[in-house]
C-alpha cells in the first residue's frame, strides 16, 4: 500500500488534517472547525481532495474521517484513501507523547506519508536551540529553568520576571514578579488577573508560588519593559510558513494589545488584535514604524529557520511573538508550533496563511 514515489505533482493530491473530533451533534473539529472549511475550499480550487480525521480513524484499511460536501453544505463521514500529506493540529500534548501517537508516526513513515508540525515544541527546547545562534542573543530575554534559587538570582539582576510553564499556551498559568520599593509583587495571568500578597523576602514568594507551579516544569524569564498603547501592553504575532520550495516567508503580522489590568496580550486572555503599522506609528511615528516592521519580519524568519533546523520532524508553520521595548528594541517573547487560526479576519477569500499551508502541502507532494 506504499504510495508510488514520483517527482511530478499528483493530478488529485489527497491532503488531510489530523485533530480531535467530537461527534455528539455532527462533527466538531474544535478551534479549527471553520479553518477546515477554508482548507477544503482552497484545496478543492486547486484540484485536490481534503478530509479531516482523528487518530482513532487511522487504520491499515484506510482512514475514516470527514470530507466537506458542497451540495449539502456540511461535513460527511466516509472511508478515505491514505493522504499524501498530513497537517497535524492535535491540541493535546499528552496525546503527542503517547505510545499510540508514536506508533502512528511509525506507520506514516512506513507508508511514505509526510506529516508536518507533528508535535508541540516546548519553550525550553526553543530557547536552547536559539541560544546556539550568537547573532540572536541580543533579542532573547535571559531565561532559565525555574527553581527557588534561580528565582532569587534573577530577582537580584532584574526588576521584573515571568514564570511560565514550559508546555503552556494561550497565556495560561503565567506568574509575573516585580520588585517595587524593596517589596516583591506577584500576579497571576487569570481573568481577571489575580494579585498575590506583597512579599518582603524571596523565600516567602517562593513558598507562595510553589503550589501554583506544582510539578510543572517552568522557565523563569527576564521581564522586558515593552511599549504600551494607552497603558496596555503590546506585542506582535508574526505568522511564518514554509512555501512549496521549503523557504520561510511571513504571511501575516498583527499587533496584540492586552486587556486592561492584564499583563499578557493573548487573545484567549482578552487581548485585542490591531493593525501593526498603525499601532507602531501611534507610538514611534510612521517612518520608525516601517523600519521596525521590516526588522520584525527579518527576525521572525531567522527564528523560524533556526527552530525548524533543530526541531524533530518537519516544521512548516510557526507563530512567533515579538515585543518592542520603550527604546524600540525587538525581543522574542515566544514561538508556537500550533498558532491560533483566529488572528486574521476570515471572509469569503482564502487567507494568505491558509494558501501558504496548501502551497507547502503541494510542495511536499513533489518531494
Amino acid at each position: 500500500m506504499t504510495p508510488a514515489k514520483s517527482k511530478s505533482l499528483p493530478s488529485n493530491p489527497v491532503i488531510a488534517l489530523l485533530t480531535e473530533i467530537k461527534e455528539d451533534n455532527g462533527p466538531d473539529f474544535g478551534k479549527v472547525h471553520s479553518f477546515c472549511e477554508e482548507l477544503h475550499q482552497g484545496v478543492s480550487e486547486q484540484g485536490g481532495s481534503f478530509y479531516v480525521f482523528s487518530l482513532k480513524g487511522f487504520s491499515d484499511e484506510g482512514v475514516e474521517g470527514y470530507s466537506y460536501d458542497d451540495n449539502a453544505d456540511d461535513w460527511k463521514k466516509g472511508l478515505f484513501p491514505f493522504p499524501a500529506v498530513i497537517y497535524n493540529r492535535v491540541s493535546s500534548r499528552r496525546t503527542e507523547i503517547s505510545k499510540g501517537f508514536k506508533g502512528f508516526l511509525n506507520k506514516l513513515d512506513a507508508l511514505g506519508i509526510k506529516i508536518f508540525n507533528h508535535r508541540f515544541l516546548s519553550k525550553w527546547e526553543i530557547h536552547e536551540s536559539l541560544l546556539r545562534e550568537e547573532h540572536l542573543h541580543s533579542f532573547i530575554p535571559e531565561t532559565h529553568l525555574y527553581s527557588g534559587s534561580q528565582l532569587e538570582t534573577m530577582l537580584e539582576k532584574h526588576d521584573e520576571l515571568y514564570i511560565k510553564p514550559v508546555h503552556g499556551s494561550q497565556g495560561r498559568n503565567i506568574i509575573q514578579v516585580a520588585k517595587n520599593d524593596g517589596m516583591i509583587n506577584a500576579s497571576l495571568s487569570s481573568m481577571p488577573a489575580k494579585d498575590l500578597p506583597v512579599f518582603e523576602h524571596v523565600s516567602e514568594l517562593s513558598r507562595a508560588i510553589n503550589p501554583i507551579v506544582g510539578k510543572r516544569l517552568c522557565i523563569i524569564q527576564q521581564g522586558v519593559q515593552l511599549s504600551e498603547l494607552n497603558g496596555r501592553r503590546m506585542d506582535f504575532r508574526v505568522l511564518c510558513h514554509k512555501n512549496a520550495q521549503q523557504f520561510w516567508k511571513v504571511t501575516s503580522i498583527v499587533a496584540r494589545v492586552s486587556a486592561e489590568q492584564l499583563f499578557v496580550s493573548n487573545i484567549a486572555r482578552g487581548g485585542e488584535v490591531m493593525k501593526p503599522g498603525h499601532t507602531l506609528a501611534l507610538i514611534f511615528g510612521k517612518e520608525q514604524a516601517r523600519h521596525q516592521l521590516a526588522l520584525m519580519k527579518e527576525l521572525a524568519l531567522e527564528i523560524a529557520e533556526v527552530i525548524s533546523k533543530n526541531a524533530e520532524g518537519l516544521t512548516a508553520e510557526l507563530g512567533i511573538d515579538i515585543g518592542i521595548d520603550i527604546k524600540g528594541n525587538l525581543w522574542l517573547i515566544e514561538a508556537n508550533s500550533k498558532p491560533s487560526k483566529n488572528f486574521e479576519e476570515r471572509g469569503t477569500k482564502i487567507r494568505p496563511s491558509t494558501k501558504a499551508i496548501i502551497d507547502h502541502c503541494y510542495g511536499l507532494c513533489q518531494l
